[in-house]
């Protein structure tokens, strides 16, 4: 199923209707929270399986085109699907295992469906989409994958509906783990005020960062050549 299809919209509004503003509590609100990274992974595998190109970001342009597809946008944040570990006393980040340093080490983040619900991660090396289920999936894939999205903005029903359920009581444990620095062991590596190393967002964002995320956000556009995003 596309990932722009009617579909998408009409199940995304019942789950709003059910759970908004009370929020995803229970068995059922973890179901639907999880069911988020299924639908990310069947879209994604959609792209792969139906349109050419040599690397998944390819074929998802080629999606855009053919179909003339209109409401996407390559200009949300994108810090979320960055996460790393900053290592005061070596005075660098630290990145999970697959991450890519190319094009500046800014994993693109592409929406489509209503410029926010069917979202594509893609990793800035090989260019291939981040999705938690993948059967090839790096530390990188499991920690900055893609989730599809029950809102259409980035506003309070996003917040209560996306946002919020993303906890450990809800996560999948394997995803959990991988947020995590490990040892040769399995063991968490611990700093030396003997806190375990995690990868989390940044909570400041580097001049570098945007300019290396705005290059990324243009090429992408270019390569798409027909009309803008959300652009202004």
């Amino acid at each position: 199923m596309s990932p722009d299809d009617k579909f998408w919209g009409s199940l995304a509004r019942t789950v709003e209707t059910a759970f908004y503003p009370s929020g995803m509590k229970g068995d059922l609100g973890k179901q639907l929270h999880l069911f988020r990274y299924v639908i990310s992974y069947q879209q994604a595998k959609y792209i792969v399986d139906n349109y050419k190109g040599s690397t998944d970001e390819e074929k998802l342009i080629n999606y855009i085109v053919k179909e003339k597809i209109w409401n996407w946008t390559s200009e949300e944040s994108a810090k979320l699907h960055q996460k790393a570990y900053y290592d005061s006393e070596k005075g660098k980040f630290i990145y999970p295992e697959g991450h890519s340093t190319t094009n500046g080490g800014i994993n693109l983040k592409v929406v489509t469906n209503d410029r926010f619900r069917s979202e594509f991660i893609i990793n800035n090396g090989d260019e291939k989409f981040l999705t938690l289920l993948d059967e090839d999936a790096t530390q990188d894939g499991k920690v900055n994958c893609s989730s599809f999205n029950y809102a259409r903005h980035n506003d309070d029903v996003h917040k209560i509906l996306d946002v919020e359920p993303s906890t450990p009581s809800f996560e999948p444990q394997f995803r959990e783990e991988s947020r995590y620095q490990h040892d040769k062991n399995g063991n968490r590596i611990k700093d030396s005020d003997g806190k375990e190393t995690k990868f989390e967002v940044s909570k400041e964002v580097s001049k570098q960062y945007k300019i290396d995320w705005e290059k990324r956000v243009i090429n992408f556009e270019a390569r798409c050549s027909h009309g803008k995003t959300n652009r202004t």
